[in-house]
């Protein structure tokens, strides 16, 4: 109800936004927000937080780009990249378990290293002229409906099956909320971290992997936007930064809201750096009002 209000208001106020075409484009562009979200809402979840996300998407994006031109078949060019998603996660896990450094610092380096190296494989430089049927991964139709979409469907209802109908999502919910307790009940924590890491480096990957198709381009450093959009997201769809509270659903609806303000901030012709501000603003104002409730309903219970 909520998104839909939000089409309305924004519909109301900018010409073209409710164009069929324009609105087919904001879905499409939606869909690589909220696949990184929906990685990103487990992360928050435990209490951690997924800064790699744009040196994942970079350097995923790269390889197999690079692949594909090297005549590798494209299947196996997905399978590779989506592993070096799913190790680099894997890595971020083992330095916060292993050596008990901050979730931020470890997926920042990492995701800088990413970045990093999707610069120095091509000399910085962008690639394209990807194979056809790639190409229509990101942009061809079925029924009507964005090939995108229905892989953000299959991302969707992974997140919701792992967090709602096994012992994983409890685990993942407990942890969150009282770390003590879930390592007191003989659960393994680290590799709880471990998957929960990997689970986020990989949807990165395929994020990465669809913006390619969707740009019939890779560049070394056009996953920086999406880390912002990927954290607003679970954010403004009611993930709590202080962990044990989330849903996977909510954040592709935070992310639907981020992907149309972006796309009417566009037809109103404002920089992309000023649309930074907005959401950025936006954030700050969420994660106040939020404060402020949980406090409020502490200071009821107190009562």
């Amino acid at each position: 109800m909520l998104i839909i209000i939000f089409f309305i208001i924004l519909g109301s106020f900018i010409p073209n936004f409710l164009n069929p075409d324009n609105l087919l484009n904001v879905i499409r562009q939606c869909s690589i927000i909220a696949i990184c979200a929906v990685g990103a809402t487990l992360v928050i979840i435990i209490r951690g937080i997924d800064l790699s996300t744009s040196g994942i998407i970079s350097l995923c994006a790269m390889l197999n780009g690079m692949l594909m031109l090297q005549d590798v078949n494209i299947a196996l060019s997905i399978c590779i990249s989506l592993l070096v998603g799913l190790l680099i996660g894997l890595s971020s896990g083992f330095l916060i378990i292993k050596f008990g450094i901050p979730a931020f610092i470890a997926t920042l380096v990492l995701g800088q290293l990413g970045t990093g190296i999707a610069l120095i494989v091509n000399d910085g430089s962008s690639i394209g002229g990807f194979p056809n049927s790639y190409v229509q991964i990101g942009n061809g139709l079925i029924l009507g409906i964005p090939i995108s979409d229905f892989i953000l469907i299959i991302f969707l209802l992974s997140g919701l099956y792992l967090l709602n109908y096994t012992p994983f999502g409890n685990h993942v919910y407990a942890l969150g909320n009282n770390e003590t307790v879930v390592k007191n009940e003989g659960i393994r924590i680290g590799r709880l971290k471990l998957l929960v890491f990997a689970f986020s480096g990989f949807c990165s990957a395929a994020a990465g992997i669809l913006l390619s198709a969707q740009l019939d381009t890779a560049h070394p450093t056009q996953g920086e936007p999406f880390l912002l959009d990927a954290i607003a997201a679970c954010i403004i769809g009611g993930v709590n930064l202080m962990g044990g509270e989330g849903k996977v659903g909510q954040s592709i609806i935070g992310a639907l809201i981020i992907g149309c303000l972006r796309n009417a901030l566009n037809l109103l012709g404002i920089h992309p750096f000023i649309q930074n501000i907005f959401v950025g603003s936006i954030i700050i104002l969420i994660v106040a009002l939020s404060i402020y409730n949980r406090e409020k309903k502490s200071r009821m219970v107190a009562l």
